[in-house]
């Protein structure tokens, strides 16, 4: 749903009158640490899916560790109003995650609805320990666990919480502040008038 809503935000941005080569300046303070906690968080899902019995029996450590970085680079980054939505959306991911030992609560009958059969096998027989049926999760975290779904007509089919809907609510409008940035089209004719 992240890359759709980037993508969306880029076409929406586009129709609005925004420009392309403003996502060139995009400018992302400490962005080093972000690439580290996305690193930490998809490794620890993917030995969680393989059966790395030390990251499994660690992975709520590692979560913490992951968002944590997730928080710092946020905090930097907080000016722009768009990641408001994000921090948001992260902070209800890790409270769903680190409530449930590690484990992301999932809605099996919309899995079942969607068709994505061998997730809810993989799921069902443990084999995703990352993931647990809402009938699992700890109290009140079933409303933050991943629980809806686009319509059917869309090719591609996602599992979202309310989390990931925020998070993608907040890039949308984070790409299409960066194209149509006015800073960016004052700082062009500063550059012009100093160079007549």
């Amino acid at each position: 749903m992240i890359l759709e809503a980037l993508f969306l935000g880029v076409i929406i941005g586009k129709l609005r009158g925004g420009k392309f080569k403003r996502l060139g300046y995009v400018f992302f303070k400490v962005p080093y640490i972000l690439i580290l906690s996305f690193i930490l968080m998809i490794g620890t899902s993917l030995l969680t899916f393989f059966g790395n019995k030390t990251v499994i029996d660690n992975r709520i450590y590692i979560y913490i560790l992951a968002y944590s970085l997730l928080f710092i680079v946020l905090f930097f980054n907080l000016h722009n109003k768009a990641m408001w939505l994000v921090l948001l959306g992260a902070i209800a991911n890790f409270a769903a995650i680190v409530l449930n030992q590690g484990s992301m609560p999932i809605d099996m009958m919309i899995l079942e609805q969607q068709g994505l059969d061998s997730m809810f096998n993989f799921i069902k027989e443990g084999e995703m320990q990352n993931f647990i049926s809402l009938q699992e999760a700890s109290r009140y975290t079933e409303y933050l666990a991943k629980r809806f779904a686009l319509p059917n007509f869309y090719p591609l089919k996602h599992v979202m919480s309310i989390g990931d809907l925020f998070i993608s609510l907040g890039l949308f409008f984070y790409v299409q502040k960066i194209m149509q940035s006015k800073v960016y089209r004052r700082t062009s004719r500063m550059l012009k008038y100093d160079y007549r």
